[in-house]
């Protein structure tokens, strides 16, 4: 028997179950991503190393003529030109934060909608886990079987993948946000 529950989830709890799926999304990737580091490291790190040590003996030896310019600089400077630069980085700095405050408000949305596709994947204390027995039947059977989730409801319906409605989510509130 379906659960026929009505109670409104609040915001946070979907957000924090997007967050969630989106972590273990991103774990799956881990094991990939270590072995091609992994490999990377191995090839390239020996000569990175003796041109990072190149760089650093020649920076030693810039050493005391970068503190000599600094001494002087600090000699020189002209606090009416620091005080006026510092009021325009305020400025900017506060352009800055109302665009990041709208891109989390964006982000959070888009996670709120991965909540809601995950939540509506269980049911009840229950999650629904599908599993393919037989052969492929269709292209999103044959995804299914290589390893991709696909969303679907207890009938086996697949519905849109949360990746597209997430990123549709983020896309809707980054224009409320713009006007």
């Amino acid at each position: 028997m379906p659960n026929t529950d009505t109670t409104k989830i609040p915001g946070p709890v979907y957000a924090a179950a997007g967050a969630g799926d989106l972590a273990i999304e991103g774990l799956r990737k881990v094991p990939a991503r270590v072995a091609k580091l992994q490999d990377r490291l191995q090839t390239e790190l020996p000569g990175r190393v003796n041109g990072w040590q190149d760089r650093i003996t020649q920076k030693v030896a810039e050493l005391p003529s970068i503190v000599a310019e600094l001494r002087q600089r600090v000699v020189d400077t002209d606090t009416d030109k620091l005080r006026d630069s510092a009021r325009r980085n305020a400025a900017t700095l506060r352009s800055n934060a109302a665009v990041a405050q709208d891109r989390a408000a964006a982000i959070y949305a888009g996670l709120v909608a991965r909540g809601e596709q995950v939540i509506a994947r269980t049911n009840g204390n229950h999650t629904v886990i599908a599993e393919v027995v037989a052969a492929p039947a269709s292209d999103k059977d044959a995804a299914a079987a290589n390893g991709e989730v696909l969303e679907g409801d207890l009938t086996g319906e697949p519905r849109k993948p949360a990746k597209k409605t997430a990123k549709k989510a983020v896309k809707t509130a980054a224009k409320k946000a713009a006007r």
